[in-house]
């Protein structure tokens, strides 16, 4: 037992004094080896569309968070509305009313022939729309002749005439201008006379007229001993006659037939010795008086979230009138849009009527010659 205890203890010792190595310590990440994917995946293949949760709203209201068919298409979206009878609006007046806050406008009155549309007084059923889609409400309004034009591109919102229908005869036909020139332009010009003193041919005036009858020749005369050539002005006497002078002037050398548009009576040339023989007279021409185009009326407008004294003032500073509102507190809000064509007067006349029945009305006075207009309470 002692020797086997003797043994071990010197094993021990032997063991005691052996050198040791120290150990490298491994580092926590071992780069040899890739990194490990994150699990569970929420992409394995990708994004895809599921189905659209629901949010909480309290205990036992739940709401989807998909868009409605409104907000993805607006042609979709409802409509109820009823236009006040005091406005008397046109198609055009109604079409605004509905389209307004809607994301769409309307085209302008000049594209095509729209304005035939928009100018139409709106029938009595189509005061009160709704509840509708705005798709067929803008149908509805433009009736079975005119077909819906949406550009989305621009959301802008046009009618254009179905197959099947007609224009107007006024809308079609144009307004022909007939006018005297010094160069033929259009293939039924007419030649003036031509005088001829001593076989020269002076420079020829043509003027553009309609068809007329054929030319009355007048009698030969003898000829003359030729002057010296020059040219003949043809000029405008005050009684509307036409003086055509060549060399020496003369009274046989005036054509007495006035210039007159409703008139188409050829001229005649009285006879003359120094008439060259066989000088032919082209009928008068006919021409067509062109009226100065119509000046375009003003147009006035009052759009929804102002108020009536905000339109005034607006209006007041476009026709640079001096507006003078006696009480602060008296306004209204615009609730619906207005439209007024005319003078700033004429627009004046027209939107404070619609505020009689009001619980607080207006006086409402001015001085165009000092271009004031004077707003008050009217006292009951």
């Amino acid at each position: 037992m002692i020797r086997h205890f003797t043994t071990l203890s010197l094993l021990a010792l032997v063991a005691s004094c052996a050198t040791h190595t120290p150990q490298t310590p491994k580092p926590a990440f071992d780069s040899s080896r890739n990194p490990d994917m994150l699990t569970p995946d929420l992409y394995p293949s990708g994004a895809v569309p599921e189905k659209e949760p629901v949010v909480r709203y309290g205990r036992y209201t739940l709401v989807s968070t998909l868009p409605d068919s409104g907000q993805r298409d607006l042609m979709a979206q409802i409509i109820d509305i009823s236009i006040p009878a005091n406005m008397h609006p046109n198609v055009r007046d109604a079409m605004q009313y509905v389209v307004d806050r809607s994301g769409y406008t309307l085209c302008s009155p000049d594209t095509g022939h729209v304005n035939i549309l928009y100018t139409r007084p709106l029938p009595a059923a189509q005061y009160k729309l709704g509840p509708m889609t705005l798709r067929n409400t803008l149908q509805v309004l433009a009736g079975p002749a005119w077909q819906v034009k949406v550009d989305e591109v621009n959301r802008q919102v046009c009618y254009v005439l179905r197959p099947g229908y007609q224009l107007p005869e006024s809308s079609r036909t144009a307004p022909t201008q007939v006018a005297a020139t010094s160069i033929p332009s259009t293939p039924s010009a007419a030649a003036a006379p031509k005088i001829t003193p001593g076989g020269e041919t002076p420079s020829p005036v043509v003027v553009a007229a309609v068809p007329t009858p054929a030319p009355i020749k007048t009698a030969s005369a003898a000829p003359a001993a030729a002057p010296q050539a020059s040219t003949t002005p043809v000029v405008p006497a005050k009684d509307g006659s036409i003086t055509t002078y060549s060399g020496k002037p003369t009274s046989s050398q005036k054509l007495t037939s006035p210039i007159s548009a409703a008139s188409t009576q050829p001229a005649s040339i009285g006879k003359s010795e120094n008439v060259a023989p066989s000088a032919s007279v082209a009928p008068k021409p006919a021409l067509a008086v062109a009226t100065a185009p119509k000046p375009l009326a003003q147009i006035w407008t009052a759009t929804t979230g102002s108020t009536l004294r905000q339109t005034v003032e607006a209006w007041a500073a476009r026709a640079k009138w001096t507006l003078i509102w006696k009480v602060d507190d008296l306004d209204y809000p615009i609730d619906a849009p207005l439209r007024f064509e005319g003078s700033f007067e004429e627009a004046i006349k027209e939107i404070f009527p619609l505020y009689d029945s009001a619980p607080r009305s207006f006086v409402v006075d001015g001085s165009p010659a000092q271009l004031v207009l004077y707003i008050a309470e009217r006292k009951k």
